[in-house]
């Protein structure tokens, strides 16, 4: 088993891997794809202190 950590680019969210993700985790892996601050569904939480400090820690 191999885990993977899948990462949306600007103006997507986690949810852009969906069909990769179910994929992966139909073949026994662990998939993580997580959503940035700021970004899709947490889109609402940007500010003037988010930033790719905060996108590491999101990981």
């Amino acid at each position: 088993m191999t885990t993977f950590v899948l990462l949306h680019g600007g103006g997507m969210g986690g949810w852009t891997w969906k069909y990769v993700r179910e994929i992966l985790e139909a073949g026994g892996h662990k998939v993580y794809t997580p959503t940035f601050t700021g970004f899709g569904e947490r889109e609402h939480l940007i500010g003037r202190d988010v930033g790719n400090a905060t996108h590491v820690r999101d990981i």
